[in-house]
């Protein structure tokens, strides 16, 4: 049964799917960057340990781990920077989300409604029908037993 509010039932269950789907991504995206970052800070380790260790080093190889080492530094910074972008937006798009999941309770309740109307009124009348049914049923068989 149709009713006025189906389209926008329609419309946020969309919403919502979508939403979801988006918060799933973000949610990937998040874990992707953070192991990206955690494998730039084993690598940055491992170079500092093989820094440290090897004292032997020529003044130019020192120099090029000593600008590797902080191109891993600004890697890592920038992973940070993209975590801290990634929960915004995640949580933003939880916000949005949960606006979007009462729109569609709030929609769906007053679809239910309609059809909880519709019903009552329906089984009101096949009640008052079989009402009607049953009186004229009495008249007639009151009018059959006067007749004989």
């Amino acid at each position: 049964m149709a009713t006025k509010w189906d389209p926008l039932v329609l419309k946020y269950h969309r919403r919502n799917q979508q939403e979801l789907g988006r918060l799933a991504e973000l949610r990937q995206h998040l874990k992707e960057t953070e192991a990206n970052r955690n494998k730039v800070a084993e690598r940055q380790q491992y170079f500092r340990k093989q820094l440290h260790a090897n004292t032997l080093r020529e003044v130019d190889d020192w120099r090029v781990m000593k600008s590797f080492l902080s191109d891993l530094d600004a890697l890592r910074n920038n992973c940070e920077g993209q975590l801290i972008e990634i929960r915004e937006l995640l949580s933003r798009a939880q916000q949005q989300n949960r606006r979007t999941g009462q729109l569609l309770q709030k929609y769906e309740h007053l679809q239910q409604q309609v059809l909880d109307t519709r019903r009552a009124q329906r089984e009101r009348l096949e009640v008052d029908a079989i009402d009607e049914w049953a009186v004229q049923s009495y008249a007639r068989s009151e009018l059959a037993r006067d007749l004989h």
